[in-house]
């Protein structure tokens, strides 16, 4: 019973990968990564500004180092959140950042409005 429960969860948390996975490719397929930068981390950021919305991910290299922190006590979720929002600043837009989404493992998305 135990092992045909784990194989269950097992299955499930790679149907649910699958699923994030579709979700960003239908979603953002064909929008070009804009690389940016934020406390020292390199991220990848795919804006949809038609859309208001972005996905945004560490580089491929940061990715693979994932449990590697900041030495900040802010959780990944708000990581991304600052991020994103230090971005579209940058590209001298004012717009407020929603919250964020996590599509897989290490991708977020949020969608913003702006003024």
């Amino acid at each position: 019973m135990a092992k045909r429960l784990t194989i269950g969860v097992i299955a499930l948390s790679f149907l649910g990968g699958c699923s994030g996975l579709s979700y960003a490719l239908e979603n953002y397929k064909g929008t070009k990564p804009v690389a940016f930068y934020q406390d020292n981390q390199k991220f990848r950021i795919f804006d949809k500004p038609i859309e208001g919305r972005l996905m945004i991910t560490p580089s491929i290299g940061a990715a693979a180092v994932q449990g590697a922190t900041l030495g900040t006590s802010t959780t990944p979720e708000m990581r991304y959140q600052m991020a994103a929002q230090a971005f579209l600043k940058s590209t001298g837009r004012n717009c407020d950042v929603g919250d964020m989404r996590l599509i897989i493992e290490p991708q977020w998305e949020t969608f913003y409005t702006c003024q």
